[in-house]
């Protein structure tokens, strides 16, 4: 086996999202990768409402241990930063380092909740048990696709899959995380704006802390340019 397929990078979307996000980016990668789906893509409004977090995390834990790498990167996008804290404890040395996209990265005891500000903090379960975790139309478009195409800007509107709530209340509890760190904060980010994202590379004590002028999509809007960072951080490793 040569050096490079020893090892692998896992690509964790974010929230109402799926592994589609990364076609653009993964053949610009140098390594083998793995874009983990999370549940029930695109099956109804109400396929997850009744899983749990750890439904999450087992069907991630599944994807990559039928994938038998040696050792893995994880690449956590926005709420996946939650999964992608509870995955590199479970596989512990096997991570040979995390990699954070404007990633929500909570407190250990923490959850997703309270990486906001207050008092979003404090108002967004009550939010999620009256309207829901499928944010309005234009809510997506101005949040998500600000710096994306009409053509991509849609497809993430007609393709987003409502998560379960507790995918953002539950407690993340995690005892390790790999010693490489890299926080990649999105200048341009309408959806988890710099000042959130300052607080979670902060919670992270990443050694490494890159900006990208992109949106909350950059797998999308600048694939080179985040191919290029995940590549460095990779063979840096």
């Amino acid at each position: 086996m040569k050096e490079k397929d020893k090892i692998g990078v896992i690509l964790i979307n974010g929230a109402g999202l799926g592994s589609f996000i990364w076609k653009d980016l993964e053949p610009l990668i140098n390594y083998p990768t793995l874009a983990i789906d999370f549940p029930n893509r695109e099956k109804g409004d109400k396929a997850n409402q009744k899983i749990t977090f750890d439904n999450y995390l087992k069907s991630a834990i599944n994807q990559i241990e039928e994938w038998n790498k040696e050792k893995i990167i994880i690449v956590a996008h926005s709420i996946g930063g939650c999964l992608g804290l509870r995955l590199c404890d479970f596989f512990g040395n096997k991570v040979d380092g995390l990699i954070a996209i404007s990633s929500a990265i909570p407190k250990s005891g923490k959850s997703f909740a309270s990486c906001l500000p207050y008092p979003q903090k404090i108002l967004l379960p009550i939010l999620l048990n009256l309207f829901g975790t499928k944010p309005p139309e234009k809510s997506i478009q101005s949040e998500l696709c600000n710096d994306l195409s009409s053509a991509k800007g849609s497809e993430i509107v007609n393709r987003f899959t409502p998560e379960s709530k507790l995918l953002y209340t539950t407690k993340i509890n995690y005892n390790s995380l790999p010693n490489r760190r890299l926080y990649l904060k999105l200048t341009n980010d309408k959806a988890f704006p710099i000042m959130i994202q300052n607080k979670m590379a902060d919670n992270l004590n990443a050694q490494n802390i890159v900006e990208l002028e992109s949106g909350h999509l950059p797998m999308i809007s600048k694939p080179k340019e985040l191919a290029e960072i995940i590549n460095k951080f990779v063979k840096n490793g």
